[in-house]
């Protein structure tokens, strides 16, 4: 899966769980780039080599413990 195909398919999943549609700027507003940023990002334009790196680190764990990260992250 190329990395702008997973960028759309969380999008995806964050608006089903939230029941409601978010634009593109705001997704980009939450995660703290800029709008254009996201834009490339979803299309394939840009691929950031620390966002390949880290879901490369990632899929080495166990589905447990990469949801202990994540959260240690947000918290």
């Amino acid at each position: 899966m190329e990395l702008n195909d997973l960028i759309n398919r969380i999008h995806k999943l964050i608006e089903a769980k939230e029941i409601k549609t978010i634009s593109q700027a705001e997704m980009a507003k939450r995660i703290g780039v800029q709008h254009r940023t996201y834009v490339e990002y979803s299309r394939g334009k840009n691929q950031p080599l620390a966002m390949k790196a880290l879901l490369n680190l990632l899929n080495e764990l166990d589905d447990d413990e990469i949801v202990k990260v994540v959260r240690e992250w947000v918290d």
